[in-house]
């Protein structure tokens, strides 16, 4: 069961690393019956390193009361450097960045417009 050990059997996004299939990250919401927000309303990242037989909770710099935000599937993204970058966007216009592989989140950017889609990519200098 890939959502064994998740808050909620619904969410998206999920994406997954660019080197290790058996690494991925979702964004649990409860489901549309309770307002597709992220439960408890304190923001979190999962990860599994297993192919998703067991997940861990992730959510140091996100916000832990009233997160009432939720997450549209395209609106995460990962990069390809070592370790990998992950970035979320929010339905009420923040942008999240974790450069240790989902462990801990900076806000990069707020006030935006609802985010629908992220892709994450690195240019050579």
């Amino acid at each position: 069961n890939a959502n064994a050990g998740l808050p909620s059997t619904f969410g998206f996004p999920m994406a997954g690393h660019p080197r290790d299939p058996e690494t991925a990250w979702i964004v649990p919401l409860n489901g549309d019956d309770r307002g597709r927000y992220m439960p408890d309303g304190a923001a979190a990242v999962w990860r599994t390193r297993d192919g998703t037989r067991t997940w861990q909770r992730f959510g140091a710099g996100l916000p832990q009361e009233h997160a009432y935000v939720g997450v549209l599937r395209e609106a995460m993204s990962v990069d390809s450097l070592d370790p990998v970058g992950v970035y979320v966007g929010t339905s009420t216009g923040e942008l999240w960045a974790s450069a240790d592989e989902g462990e801990t989140w900076t806000e990069v950017a707020a006030h935006l417009p609802s985010v629908w889609s992220i892709d994450a990519f690195v240019v050579d200098r």
